[in-house]
């Protein structure tokens, strides 16, 4: 998670993101540094939480670590 702007000049929010990488599951790029004490108070991005929630869901891909038998 990372906070930062919903949307170019919008409220601050916290967004889903991977390792690695500047964007955003919806495909913000957070380049910008953000007040701490303004991320407390933010919310949740909606486009990012519905996406990981389905992610989260999907049934896993064929021959990833979490569709193999252990």
């Amino acid at each position: 998670m990372c906070a930062g702007v919903e949307k170019p000049g919008g409220a601050l929010v916290w967004h889903v993101m991977a390792k690695n990488t500047a964007t955003t599951l919806c495909g913000q790029r957070l380049g910008q540094r953000v007040d701490g004490a303004s991320a407390q108070r933010a919310g949740h991005c909606s486009t990012c939480m519905a996406l990981f929630g389905k992610l989260m869901t999907a049934p896993p891909v064929v021959g990833s670590p979490a569709a193999t038998d252990r």
